[in-house]
C-alpha cells in the first residue's frame, strides 16, 4: 500500500500543524504514515546532506514509492532526494525552500552566523531557542545549484504569495523550468495555515490517494 511521507521544516519537529494534519488525514483512511524528525544528527550539528540521506534510506525501506509531503525545508529535502534518483509516487512540495543554501550563503540576515558558525535559532518543535553549530554552514556548498533542478515525478507545489520567508519566486522558477509541476499560489504566508489553504491541501492529498 502506498505511504505519505512528511518532512517537517528547518528548526520545527514532525508533530507540527502540517505534519498533525497530513497524519491525520492518512490516519483517517488506513494510509501508513510516516513522518521522521530531520534535526539530524541533532539540531545543533544539523546538515542538509544528513536529512537527504536519511530520507533517502527511508524511501528505499518501503514497500512502494510513497507520495511524499515536504513543507519549507522538507520540500526542498524531497526534491534533492528525487534529484539524486530516489522513487516516490507524486511530490507535494508545500512553501519549498529552493534556494535555501543560497539565501544563507549570501543574505545580511546569516552573515553573522556565516562568520561565527553558531547562532542562536527558535526552534518551533520545541518552543525555545537552540544553538545551531557551523555544521549547517560548512555543508551548504553541496547544496548549491537547485535552480537547475529538472524533476520527472509528479510534483504539486502550494506556496502562499505573502510568504515572508521563501520567495513565492522561487516556486514560479521551479514550475517555468518544470511545466508538468503544477503550482498554486494562495493568499497565504508562508505557514500555509488559513483554512482555504489546508482545504486545498486535503484535495491534493486525495488526489494523490485515489
Amino acid at each position: 500500500m502506498t505511504s505519505l511521507v512528511y518532512l517537517h521544516g528547518f528548526s520545527s519537529a514532525p508533530g507540527g500543524s502540517k505534519g498533525s494534519f497530513c497524519c491525520a488525514w492518512a490516519e483517517s483512511r488506513g494510509i501508513p504514515f510516516h513522518a521522521p524528525d530531520l534535526n539530524l544528527p541533532s539540531f545543533e550539528s544539523l546538515t542538509v546532506t544528513a536529512q537527504v540521506e536519511a530520507l533517502e534510506a527511508l524511501l528505499v525501506s518501503l514497500p512502494e514509492p510513497p507520495v511524499v509531503a515536504g513543507s519549507s525545508l522538507g520540500g526542498f529535502v524531497a526534491t534533492a532526494a528525487v534529484h539524486r534518483g530516489a522513487k516516490v509516487k507524486s511530490l507535494i512540495l508545500l512553501a519549498p525552500a529552493f534556494g535555501f543554501a543560497a539565501r544563507r550563503m549570501v543574505t545580511p540576515l546569516w552573515e553573522d552566523y556565516r562568520a561565527r558558525g553558531s547562532t542562536a535559532v527558535f526552534h518551533y518543535g520545541e518552543g525555545r531557542l537552540k544553538r545551531l553549530g557551523s555544521a549547517l554552514r560548512d555543508d551548504l556548498p553541496h547544496w548549491l545549484g537547485d535552480e537547475a533542478w529538472r524533476i520527472a515525478a509528479p510534483t504539486t507545489i502550494l506556496h502562499g504569495r505573502r510568504d515572508e520567508a521563501v520567495p513565492v519566486s522561487e516556486s514560479e522558477a521551479f514550475a517555468v523550468r518544470n511545466p508538468s509541476a503544477r503550482l498554486h499560489i494562495l493568499d497565504d504566508d508562508h505557514g500555509l495555515l488559513a483554512p482555504a489553504s489546508l482545504a486545498l491541501l486535503a484535495q491534493v492529498l486525495e488526489e494523490a490517494f485515489p
